[in-house]
């Protein structure tokens, strides 16, 4: 039992000074033309651009959408009423 602890503790540390010494290494250099890189920023310009003009069309679209909910919120407890004013139009377009 303590040889199998043994080698496994001389394995370990073995590794580790394996993993150590071979690393990573440094990058390749980046083979990508200036051409490439040129139009990769310009879509992420338009991209950016994209982004700002929607996040104000869902502020608008927000505040729409709590105007309506403010109007259903409104007549949400005059059923009545809103039956009449229906029958009302009915009536004046000769459909009741």
């Amino acid at each position: 039992m303590k040889s199998a602890h043994g080698w496994l503790m001389l394995t370990l540390i073995f590794g580790l000074f394996a993993g150590i010494s071979a690393g990573c290494g440094p990058a390749p250099p980046c083979d990508t033309s200036l051409v490439t890189l040129d139009e990769t920023r310009l879509d992420a310009e338009s991209y950016e651009q994209e982004a700002a003009e929607t996040g104000e069309r869902v502020e608008d679209l927000e505040t729409r959408l709590a105007a309506k909910r403010g109007e259903i919120d409104a007549i949400k407890d005059k059923p009545e009423e809103l039956e009449k004013k229906v029958y009302e139009m009915k009536k004046g377009s000769g459909r009741e």
